[in-house]
């Protein structure tokens, strides 16, 4: 179903909020192939629960608020959380070439699947934070902010281990975004659209927060999406949720307090119970 209100139970405890203000050091460390990414200082015992977290660089996602508040926030609670330089950002960025989303642009333009080179990257690093006891194989999560929802539900359809997806106003499809202007026809742009990828995401956990007249990603584009995958988790799935939250919200944002609840929800509807 898709739901469009919390219930008392799933409010965030004061408690955690505070914890989650205490300052952590970010690390860098890379995979035996030499994959890059950023990550709060893991917790020692057991393999933990984990967190992909995506937003812009891995040391920006980690730190700056509010794309590092869910992190801190399950951080808090026990779960490890990484993250990795998206396509054209940070260390990702080749010389001469736009950086970020204006980067992202020319790459498709030019017929480089950028997202599927981002899924290798994603790949590696779980399959290395699985392999060394660092996380939980039964127990990941990706999250993301804009772009960095885009990619997270990319990086859950090609890695089935995600069994829970968070986003704060996602693009859902590139072509709402102003610099892919003019690459409407672009085949690679079209095959891109998240609406096409409902299929692998059947059986996952959903949580999807965004403003209701967000003409940045263009909300109607998440709202479609989000009724593809509930039609489809209907007929292969039906017993898990999609949580769909349209906000009062001008513009383009991701508030402290969607990150509260999204936090909450990961720990007692989400994650936990897929």
């Amino acid at each position: 179903m898709v739901a469009c209100a919390l219930g008392h139970d799933w409010i965030i405890c004061p408690d955690l909020i505070n914890r989650e203000r205490a300052a952590v050091q970010i690390q860098a460390e890379k995979t035996a192939m030499g994959i890059a990414y950023d990550h709060l200082p893991f917790h020692a015992g057991a393999p933990a629960p984990t967190l992909l977290l995506l937003a812009s660089t891995g040391f920006h996602t980690l730190s700056v608020e509010p794309y590092c508040r869910i992190g801190r926030l399950l951080y808090a609670q026990g779960w490890n959380v990484v993250s990795l330089d998206l396509p054209c950002h940070g260390a990702d960025r080749r010389e001469g070439e736009p950086e970020e989303l204006a980067g992202w642009a020319t790459r498709i333009r030019q017929g480089e699947d950028i997202v599927d080179v981002f899924q290798h990257r994603v790949n590696a690093v779980v399959k290395h934070l699985v392999d060394t006891g660092t996380a939980d194989p039964s127990r990941l999560a990706v999250a993301g902010t804009s772009r960095g929802g885009f990619l997270a539900f990319h990086a859950a359809i090609a890695n089935p281990t995600f069994c829970a997806v968070v986003a704060f106003s996602p693009v859902t499809d590139l072509i709402a975004l102003s610099e892919f202007a003019g690459q409407a026809a672009n085949p690679l742009v079209q095959r891109l659209a998240l609406i096409n990828g409902v299929g692998p995401l059947a059986d996952r956990a959903i949580w999807i927060m965004i403003g209701h007249a967000d003409e940045r990603v263009d909300t109607r584009k998440a709202v479609a999406f989000a009724v593809a995958l509930t039609a489809t988790r209907q007929k292969l799935n039906p017993g898990c949720e999609i949580t769909l939250r349209l906000m009062t919200t001008p513009g383009h944002q991701s508030l402290p307090e969607w990150h509260d609840e999204a936090a909450a929800w990961v720990l007692h509807a989400g994650v936990s119970t897929v």
